[in-house]
C-alpha cells in the first residue's frame, strides 16, 4: 500500500492547481423578455477557437464565467436552442465584467423537435446521450475503443465488456448501421477516433421496436458512433508494419472509401503480439494489450491473420444496403496453464493441482448481410442472412494430482487430438407496416437458424486410483461426434392506440427446436491395430424436438416525461426426447404450460437525469440430459446422473437505473441495483468416494439470490489550456446461495466489493497523465464447511502517461502498472510490475509515424489470479506474452472532400 500511495503521489506532482480570479457575468433572455435556461456560455480564443471556459445558464437566466487573467483577443459565445447566437470580442480581459443583459432573438428557420440541452460536450436528445468527441483526448491515431474509455459513465473490463451507467452494451454501430457485424468488435479495433464527430448512447431496440417506432424497453444500450459530415466523403487509410526481438511482428491496414451513402471499407493483420483481428499498435496501449492488460485479455501466446471487406449503400430511394461483410480469420493460440483448486466439504478438504498445455488452431469464414427495402412510406421489410464456417485442431496435454487432507487419492495424465468443423447459416426476416393512424401498426418475422457440428478426439489418459480398490482408469479412445440444431420461429404481433398515449399489442410466437446429437467411441484393439473396439457404456445418442407456442400481450403508456409498460406471456410447450445411453432407450415426452411476464418505468426527472424500473419473472424447464437417470462415465474423475424428479426453475429479477448528466456543473453520475430470486434452481448434488473420484447427480434447491449495488460519477475542471477529470467508482456484490456438497447441503454468503478512483489530467499539446487505482475485496463465509470463511484483496493501479514534444509530432508514452494479490497459494506470485514505454516520432505532413516500443521492460507480466466460489477456492497462473522490443512504421492517408490530412 505505502508503494501505490508513492506512485500515486508522484504522478500527482505535476498538478499545479491555479484559482480563477476573474469572472463574467450577465443574463441571456430571450425575445419575450423571459429568461432562458441552460443557454451554453463559451469564451473562445480568437486564434484558433479553442475553449477557455464554459457554463449554462441557471433557471433565471444567469450565468457566471470563471476565468484568469487573459491577454490576447478572445470571443464570447452565447447560444441556445431556437434562437439566434449571440456574440461579443475582447481584446483583453484583466477585469472581471458585468455585461448588459443580452437578448436573444427568435430563429425563424428552426424547426427541431428534439430537445438539446446544450452545446455543450454533452447533449441529451430525449432518450439519446451525445458526446462530441473533439472534446475527448485520447492518444494519436487511437481507435473507437480509446474514445469510449475516456467518457464517464463507460467501462470497458479486461475481457471487452463495455458498460454504459451498469447497463451493458450489446450492439455498436457507424453512422446508425451494423460494421461487419452489430457487435462491434471489428468497429471498436479499426475506426480512428480523429474522423468520429459524435457518440450517441440509447437504449436497444429490438427489430420490432427499430421497424415500427416503439419506445425501446431493453436493459441493454447501443453506442452509435457518427462519422464527421465533412469527412464522410473520400478515404481513410492506415498501414503498419513493425519487426521486434523474438521474432515478434506485426502488419496491418485499413482503407475505408465513403461517398455519401457508399462505404467500402477493406482491412488485413498479421501478428504474433496477440492482438485480435486487425488492431493497430497506437490503439493498443503500447503493443498488445495481452495478459490481464488492456481490452483483449489473450491468455497465451497468439498468431493471428484476418481479412476482411464490408460493403454498405443505398441502392435505390428504396433499397437500403445496411451491410455486406467477408470475413476469412486464422489463429494459432498456444497455451499454459497452472492451477491449484481446494475444494471444501464438511469435514475435509481436497486439494487438486494440476497442468495444462495446448496448441490451438483456427480457420473461420464469415459472411454477413442486412438489406432494408421500404416498397412504400408505410411498410418495410428487413433481411439479414449470416453464414459462418470454421475448422479447428486442438492438441491438448494435461496432467493433475488430487490430495485429500495431505493424502494422496489420485493422479492423471492425458493427451488429446482433437479436428473439429462447424457450420451455421441464418437467416432472418422482418416485415413492418404502420397505417395511418398513430401507434397502430402490424409486426411478422420469420427466423431460421441451422447449424452442425463433427468432432473427431482421439484420448490416451491413465488415471490412478489409490485409497480405493477401484482398478485404475487406462484409456486409448477414438471419439467420434455429430450435433445438428434447427431451430425456426414465427412471429406475429398487431399494435391499437387506445388513445393518443396507451397502446395495447397482442401478439403469437411460434418456435420449433430440434436437436439431434450423436456421439462414436471406439477403445483401441492391439491385435487389429485399429480403433475398431465398440465402447456402448461410453457412446451416445439423442434427438430433441420442442415446440412452443406463446401468446402475447402487451400494454404501454408514453408520456412526455415517462413511460410505463407490462406484458405478459403464456407459453406452451410439447418435449420430446428420445436417446440411448449405456446401450440403453429412453424416452421423455412432457408438455408445459408456463407463465412469464416483464413490466417497466422509464421516468425523465429533468431534462439531464432519467430513472429506469425493470422487473421480470420466467420459467426454465430443465435440460433433457439432466433429467434422463442414465450414468455418464466419459470422464475418468466425474460420473453424471440424471434426476427425472426436476421441477422447473422459476426466477424473478428487478433492476434500477438512475444517471444524471449536469453539463453546467461538467458533474455526473450513476447509480443501479439489480436483485434476483429463484426457487427451484437446477443444482448438482455431489459426493466423493475414497479416492477422490465425484459423482453427481441433480437436485433443485431454492431461496438462492443475489443482489447488486454500484454507482460511478465524473466531474471536469477547466482552466486556461488545463483539463482534470476525476472518475470514483464502487460496485458492492451480495451473493447467497445454498448448494450440496459430498451429500450435505452447504450455505454460503458471499460479498465483493470493488471500489476505484481514476483520474485525468490534460495540458493542451503538453502532457496526458491518467493515474487510477482499483480494489477488489472478496469475502466468503460458509455454514457446513470445513472451513468458516475465507477472503482476498486484489489492488490494481495504473499510470498511463503522454508527453507530446515539438509540436505534437514527438510523443513519449509510457503505461505502469502494479497488481497484487493479499492471499493466494504458495507457489504464485502474490504481486507484480508490469510497465510498457515507446517513443513516436511524426513526420512527413503527420501522414508517417516511426515508433520503437518496449513491452514489459521488467519482464514481469503475469497472469495470476485466485477465484472464491461458492465451493472451492482456485487459484490460476496462465502464460501470457512477455518482454519484446519493436519498431514499427506506419504510413496514415486521409483525403476527404480534396483535403488530405
Amino acid at each position: 500500500m505505502k508503494r501505490i500511495l508513492l506512485l500515486l503521489l508522484f504522478s500527482f506532482n505535476c498538478l499545479l492547481f491555479s484559482g480563477q480570479k476573474l469572472s463574467i457575468d450577465g443574463k441571456i433572455s430571450n425575445f419575450e423578455n423571459k429568461p432562458v435556461e441552460n443557454a451554453s456560455i463559451r469564451l473562445i480564443k480568437q486564434k484558433d477557437s479553442s475553449i477557455i471556459s464554459s457554463t449554462l445558464t441557471n433557471k433565471e437566466g444567469n450565468f457566471s464565467l470563471k476565468i484568469n487573467e487573459l491577454n490576447e483577443p478572445s470571443i464570447l459565445k452565447a447560444e441556445a436552442d431556437k434562437l439566434l447566437p449571440y456574440s461579443k470580442n475582447f481584446d483583453r480581459i484583466n477585469a472581471s465584467l458585468r455585461l448588459e443583459e443580452i437578448r436573444l432573438d427568435k430563429d425563424k428557420i428552426s424547426d427541431i423537435e428534439e430537445v438539446v440541452i446544450t452545446a455543450s460536450p454533452i447533449k441529451i436528445k430525449k432518450d439519446t446521450i451525445e458526446f462530441n468527441a473533439n472534446a475527448i483526448k485520447v492518444r494519436p491515431d487511437s481507435n473507437i475503443q480509446e474514445l469510449l474509455k475516456s467518457i464517464d459513465g463507460i467501462e470497458v473490463d479486461s475481457d471487452g465488456k463495455i458498460t454504459v451507467n451498469g447497463k451493458e452494451v450489446d450492439q455498436i454501430m457507424i453512422n446508425g448501421k451494423p460494421f461487419f457485424d452489430a457487435t462491434g468488435k471489428i468497429a471498436l479495433e479499426n475506426i480512428p477516433a480523429d474522423i468520429i464527430k459524435n457518440i450517441q448512447v440509447t437504449s436497444t431496440k429490438t427489430k420490432e421496436e427499430e421497424l415500427t417506432g416503439k419506445t425501446p424497453k431493453s436493459e441493454k444500450s447501443t453506442i452509435n458512433f457518427n462519422i464527421d459530415e465533412k469527412k464522410n466523403q473520400g478515404f481513410i487509410s492506415r498501414i503498419t508494419g513493425g519487426y521486434g526481438s523474438d521474432k515478434r511482428y506485426e502488419a496491418s491496414g485499413f482503407l475505408s472509401y465513403f461517398k455519401n451513402k457508399t462505404k467500402i471499407s477493406l482491412l488485413g493483420s498479421s501478428n504474433n503480439i496477440n492482438t485480435k483481428g486487425f488492431t493497430n499498435d497506437e490503439a493498443q496501449n503500447l503493443g498488445g494489450n495481452t495478459g490481464s492488460r488492456g481490452g483483449n485479455n489473450v491468455k497465451g501466446i497468439q498468431k493471428s491473420t484476418t481479412i476482411g471487406v464490408n460493403y454498405s449503400d443505398q441502392l435505390s430511394s428504396n433499397v437500403d444496403l445496411e451491410s455486406l461483410g467477408v470475413t476469412r480469420n486464422e489463429t494459432n493460440l498456444e497455451t499454459a496453464s497452472k492451477v491449484s483448486r481446494t475444494t471444501f466439504l464438511p469435514d475435509s478438504t481436497l486439494k487438486t493441482d494440476s497442468e495444462n498445455h495446448a496448441d490451438n488452431s483456427t480457420e473461420q469464414y464469415n459472411f454477413n448481410s442486412a438489406v432494408k427495402i421500404r416498397p412504400d412510406s408505410l411498410s418495410t421489410f428487413y433481411f439479414s442472412p449470416k453464414l459462418s464456417i470454421s475448422k479447428t485442431t486442438n492438441v491438448r496435454n494435461s496432467k493433475s494430482i488430487t490430495y485429500k487432507n495431505d493424502e494422496l487419492l489420485n493422479d492423471s495424465e492425458s493427451s488429446t487430438h482433437a479436428k473439429s468443423e462447424n457450420n451455421s447459416f441464418s437467416q432472418n426476416l422482418y416485415y413492418s407496416k404502420k397505417f395511418k393512424k398513430k401507434g397502430r401498426s402490424l409486426y411478422a418475422s420469420l427466423n431460421t437458424s441451422i447449424s452442425e457440428s463433427t468432432n473427431d478426439n482421439l484420448t490416451k489418459s491413465a488415471t490412478k486410483f489409490y485409497q480405493s480398490s477401484d482398478p485404475d482408469d487406462i484409456r486409448n479412445q477414438l471419439s467420434q461426434s455429430k450435433n445438428q440444431n434447427n431451430n425456426y420461429s414465427f412471429n406475429a404481433k398487431y399494435s391499437e392506440p387506445v388513445s393518443d398515449s396507451l397502446n395495447v399489442t397482442l401478439g403469437l410466437n411460434y418456435n420449433s427446436k430440434n436437436l439431434s446429437s450423436i456421439r462414436n467411441i471406439n477403445d483401441f484393439d492391439e491385435n487389429t491395430g485399429q480403433y475398431s473396439n465398440y465402447n456402448i457404456l461410453l457412446s451416445k445418442s439423442s434427438d430433441q424436438k420442442n415446440n412452443q407456442l406463446s401468446p402475447e400481450i402487451n400494454i404501454e403508456l408514453n408520456k412526455k416525461k415517462y413511460s410505463v409498460w407490462a406484458s405478459t406471456t403464456v407459453n406452451f410447450s410439447d418435449l420430446k426426447y428420445d436417446a440411448v445411453f449405456n446401450g440403453e432407450h429412453y424416452n421423455l415426452q412432457r408438455n408445459f404450460t408456463l407463465p412469464d411476464y416483464n413490466a417497466g418505468l422509464q421516468y425523465h426527472i429533468s431534462e439531464n437525469s432519467k430513472l429506469s424500473i425493470y422487473n421480470s419473472a420466467s420459467f426454465t424447464v430443465p435440460a433433457p440430459e439432466n433429467v434422463i437417470p442414465y450414468r455418464d462415465e466419459s470422464n475418468p474423475l466425474i460420473t453424471y446422473e440424471g434426476n427425472p424428479d426436476l421441477k422447473n426453475t422459476w426466477s424473478n429479477r428487478t433492476s434500477v437505473y438512475f444517471n444524471n448528466f449536469n453539463t453546467k456543473t461538467s458533474f455526473n453520475y450513476n447509480v443501479n441495483l439489480s436483485f434476483t430470486y429463484s426457487n427451484n434452481d437446477v443444482t448438482n448434488f455431489s459426493f466423493y468416494d475414497e479416492s477422490g473420484k465425484q459423482f453427481v447427480s441433480y437436485r433443485n434447491i431454492s431461496g438462492n439470490k443475489s443482489a447488486t449495488l454500484g454507482g460511478s460519477l465524473g466531474k471536469t475542471y477547466k482552466w486556461n489550456d488545463n483539463k482534470l477529470t476525476i472518475r470514483p467508482k464502487a460496485n458492492v456484490n451480495y451473493r447467497y446461495n445454498k448448494g450440496y456438497i459430498n451429500g450435505q447441503e452447504f450455505l454460503g454468503n458471499s460479498y465483493t466489493f470493488t471500489p476505484g478512483i481514476g483520474f485525468t489530467y490534460d495540458k493542451k499539446d503538453k502532457v496526458n497523465i491518467k493515474p487510477s487505482y482499483n480494489v477488489n475485496y472478496t469475502l466468503s463465509n460458509y455454514e457446513n464447511y470445513s472451513v468458516e470463511s475465507i477472503k482476498n484483496t486484489y489492488q490494481t493501479f495504473r499510470l498511463e502517461l503522454t508527453n507530446y514534444f515539438l509540436k505534437t509530432n514527438l510523443i513519449f508514452e509510457n503505461d505502469f502498472e502494479y497488481n497484487k494479490s493479499s492471499n493466494i497459494t504458495p507457489g504464485f506470485k502474490r504481486d507484480f510490475y508490469f510497465w510498457n514505454t515507446s517513443i513516436g516520432y511524426t513526420f512527413y505532413k503527420k501522414q508517417l509515424t516511426a515508433k520503437v516500443r518496449v513491452y514489459d521492460i521488467l519482464n514481469q507480466n503475469q497472469s495470476v489470479r485466485r477465484t472464491i466460489s461458492s465451493s472451492y477456492v482456485e487459484d490460476r497462473e496462465d502464460l501470457i506474452l512477455k518482454r519484446y522490443i519493436m519498431f514499427s512504421l506506419t504510413l496514415k492517408l486521409n483525403k476527404f472532400t480534396g483535403r488530405k490530412i
